[in-house]
C-alpha cells in the first residue's frame, strides 16, 4: 500500500505519541518529543534512540517514519506545506 509523502508537518505527534513517545501534560496530548518549531521542520527527537533499537524494540512497525502520510484529509498543516512547497517550485522554474 502507498501513502502521500510524508512533509513532516507534525500532525501524527500532535495528534498522541507513538509508544516511544509521551504526552506533553494532561490537556495537551501532543508528543513531548516532537522537534522542530514549525510545519514542514518537524522532527521526532527520539529518532536516533529508536532507531539504535531496532529491531528489539519493534519500531519497524510504530513509529512509521518515513513511510508517508495517511492523515492526508484535514490536515491544514500537511495543506500549508505543500502550498509553500509549490510556490517555491514555482518560483524556481521562473
Amino acid at each position: 500500500m502507498e501513502y502521500a509523502p510524508c512533509v513532516r508537518s507534525g500532525f501524527c505527534c500532535k495528534q498522541k505519541p507513538c509508544p516511544f513517545g509521551e504526552v506533553t501534560s494532561p490537556t495537551n496530548l501532543a508528543c513531548k518529543f516532537l522537534g522542530g518549531d514549525t510545519a514542514g521542520n518537524y522532527f521526532c527527537m527520539k529518532y536516533d534512540e529508536i532507531q539504535a533499537g531496532r529491531p528489539d524494540n519493534f519500531a519497524d512497525f510504530s513509529p512509521a517514519f518515513n513511510t508517508g502520510c495517511t492523515s492526508t484529509l484535514f490536515n491544514p498543516d500537511r495543506d500549508r506545506v505543500i502550498e509553500i512547497k509549490i510556490k517555491k517550485l514555482k518560483r524556481r522554474k521562473v
